[in-house]
């Protein structure tokens, strides 16, 4: 059983995790013109966050997100605009939800497996959600050549941000969280 100091603590840690999630994921918004790699992300908070927290962390960036659309990139302020900053947020909870029932379904099947099959998930739920919510789609959004730099993005971000986890983790900034090894469900 936590102690209070214990339990604060590790709010803390999680809170100042996130925080260095957020500027990151920012960072890579700000390079990448405005694509945050959500389903990246995603699949990070589901193997590494409690279930809320995950959900809080892709909230707040989609919320930064939309801060530097509308605020830095000056997206125009019309009803198309708002929408799709709506579907984004559907897709990448949706994305959020699908990567943790991933990891729950194949966790024994091996780390690695559970892993990439929980980013898997994560990604075809937010491309085929986000196509499938968008009104008078463009050919060219969704567009194979499209959807696969969109999943290089998110595959070049999700291995940095395993390689960052990691690094945190072994400085003490994250704590380490084998959802692949006990049952997430309670958290």
């Amino acid at each position: 059983m936590m102690t209070i100091q214990q339990q604060d603590s590790a709010l803390f840690q999680r809170a100042v995790w996130g925080g260095i999630l957020t500027v990151v994921t920012v960072a890579s918004t700000l390079a990448a013109a405005c694509g945050t790699p959500f389903a990246a992300l995603a699949t990070l908070a589901a193997l590494f966050l409690p279930r809320r927290d995950a959900f809080v962390l892709i909230g707040v960036n989609w919320i930064a997100n939309q801060a530097i659309g509308f605020g830095l990139l000056h997206y125009p302020l019309n009803w198309d605009c708002y929408r799709g900053g709506i579907n984004l947020l559907i897709a990448a909870v949706a994305g959020t939800a699908a990567a943790m029932f991933a990891l729950q379904a194949l966790r024994k099947a091996g780390a690695a497996i559970a892993i990439m099959g929980s980013f898997a998930a994560a990604f075809v739920t937010y491309e085929v959600l986000l196509y499938a919510i968008t009104p008078w789609r463009s050919g060219g959004d969704f567009a194979m050549p499209v959807v696969l730099h969109i999943l290089y993005i998110n595959a070049i971000a999700f291995a940095g941000l395993l390689l960052l986890q990691t690094a945190a983790i072994a400085a003490g900034l994250a704590a380490p969280r084998a959802v692949l090894w006990k049952d997430s469900a309670a958290a």
